[in-house]
């Protein structure tokens, strides 16, 4: 088949496939391929269609062989069409939970950036990779999870949850400098993110209270119903021994749920600071009740109160 008789071929199975005429639009695109197997635009809408019928394992082999002759000539087809076929091939392979299908392209996305970002298919590439790098944070390959999770980000700067989860990653691994900026960025990108602001606030404890217990507070703000992170917002005004604002938190906390132990026992804690003896006690009481483990600490409360 020439290359003409391709082309009006071509064109033909996409009048099929716009005028849902699938079987019509397979015969076509195979019969292009028999006589033409690198004619990538039609492996392309071919790998399209099958995996649109869910035939998912035929439309990942077309769309792998046409991956292939693009890497082999960077220079065949038009730089939409590479793209397209790059962002098709791994959406299938995450569809398969085939995650190791997307790290053997991953330097294609880098190369692939510029041409990703002006077809508009970065945000899409972006979230394909972030799909990838939680398969393999899930599968214990942390590494390669971060090394995913930055490569959406050079698709997409503000990828909120993808700063947020490379933060994690480099908190578990001790890069603590690393993952308040990723904490930073994440908040930069979407200022409504609880996890991020709370996150963030416990790694600032040691170094900045102030600014830790700022960020805490934001957190709550933005999930005011959850009573372990208010606790601990609590704790962090202890710290820098704003016992008034401490006991404020400790209450919000108790008031959502008062089966919390060191609840109790911080808000004994910050009421004994300010003079409040008896009801540091009965909330000493209260945390011994729910945690006989506290025994020793309240018990030496108890004596330095007389």
């Amino acid at each position: 088949m020439d290359t003409v008789n391709a082309r009006e071929q071509f064109e033909a199975a996409m009048d099929h496939i716009a005028g849902d005429r699938r079987v019509e639009a397979r015969d076509g695109l195979l019969a292009i391929l028999r006589d033409t197997p690198d004619y990538v635009e039609a492996r392309l809408a071919l790998g399209v269609l099958m995996g649109g019928e869910g035939e998912t394992d035929d439309a990942r082999r077309h769309l792998r062989f046409a991956m292939e002759q693009i890497a082999l000539n960077p220079r065949i087809g038009s730089e939409s069409l590479r793209a397209q076929v790059l962002v098709n091939l791994c959406a299938l392979a995450l569809a398969e939970d085939d995650y190791e299908d997307v790290l053997a392209w991953e330097d294609v996305f880098g190369q692939m950036a510029e041409a990703l970002r002006r077809q508009g298919l970065s945000q899409r590439a972006a979230s394909i990779l972030f799909d990838a790098a939680n398969r393999a944070t899930e599968a214990k390959r942390g590494e390669q999870g971060h090394r995913l999770y930055l490569r959406a980000l050079e698709l997409d700067p503000a990828f909120a949850e993808a700063w947020y989860n490379v933060a994690v990653i480099a908190a578990e691994d001790g890069g603590f400098a690393e993952a308040k900026e990723a904490l930073r960025r994440a908040i930069d990108a979407d200022h409504a993110f609880p996890d991020a602001h709370f996150l963030l606030g416990t790694l600032l404890l040691g170094d900045s209270p102030e600014e830790a217990a700022e960020c805490m507070s934001a957190a709550v703000e933005l999930a005011p119903e959850n009573a372990r992170w208010i606790t601990l917002t609590a704790s962090a005004y202890a710290r820098q021994r704003e016992f008034a604002k401490a006991r404020e938190w400790f209450r919000r906390s108790l008031t959502l749920d008062d089966d919390q132990a060191d609840a109790h026992l911080g808000y004994a804690v910050a009421c004994r600071a300010l003079g409040d003896l008896g009801a540091a006690r009965g909330s000493l009481q209260k945390a011994f009740e729910l945690d006989p483990g506290l025994a020793s600490q309240i018990q030496g409360m108890m004596a330095a109160d007389g």
